[in-house]
C-alpha cells in the first residue's frame, strides 16, 4: 500500500510539473521557417505571391517577442523574378494560453525582374504587421501584409516551424 502511495504521489507530482512547464513555454521563442501564400496588390494590378519565410525571434517574460526575419518569393507579375526582404519584427504576446501574438515589422526589400534580354533590381523600404497563432508547441499560423512604399500591398497567409 506504501508503494502504491508513493507511485501515485510520483505521477501526480510529474503531471503538476509538465503541467506548469506547458502554461510557461514561450510559443514564440527561437528559429523558425516556413513558407506563405497571398496576392499582390500593385498599381491596379493584383497577382498571386509565394514565397518562404524564416528568422529568429525572442520571447520574453513579460510577453514582448523581438525578432529578425527574412523572407524570398517571386509573384506572378509579369517579368518578376523574385523578391526578398529582411526586417527588424516586434510582437506581443496575449490570451489566456499566449499562443496569440500580434506584431509588427520594418525593414528592406529587393526585386528583380528580367525579360526580353534586359534585368533591373531595385530596392525600397519595407513595413509589415499581422497576427500569428501556435497551434502546437512547434507550429504557428500567421497572417499578414507587407506594405512597399511604392503603394504595393502583400497581404498573405502562412504556416511557420519552430525548432
Amino acid at each position: 500500500m506504501n508503494m502504491k502511495l508513493k507511485t501515485a504521489m510520483m505521477v501526480a507530482t510529474l503531471a503538476i510539473a509538465g503541467a506548469a512547464h506547458a502554461e510557461d513555454e514561450k510559443h514564440f521563442d527561437g528559429f523558425y521557417a516556413g513558407g506563405e501564400f497571398g496576392r499582390t496588390f500593385s498599381g491596379g494590378e493584383d497577382d498571386i505571391y509565394y514565397g518562404a519565410v524564416a528568422g529568429a525571434r525572442k520571447q520574453f517574460d513579460n510577453n514582448w517577442v523581438f525578432g529578425v526575419e527574412g523572407t524570398f518569393g517571386t509573384a506572378a507579375i509579369q517579368h518578376l523574378d523574385h523578391i526578398w526582404t529582411v526586417k527588424g519584427t516586434a510582437g506581443y504576446v496575449f490570451g489566456s494560453e499566449k499562443r496569440d501574438m500580434v506584431f509588427v515589422g520594418f525593414g528592406y526589400v529587393e526585386a528583380k525582374a528580367s525579360g526580353n534580354g534586359i534585368s533591373v533590381k531595385g530596392s525600397d523600404v519595407s513595413s509589415m504587421f499581422g497576427y500569428e497563432r501556435a497551434m502546437g508547441s512547434n507550429i504557428s499560423l500567421r497572417v499578414k501584409a507587407d506594405i512597399y512604399s511604392d503603394d504595393t500591398i502583400v497581404p498573405s497567409v502562412g504556416v511557420a516551424f519552430r525548432f
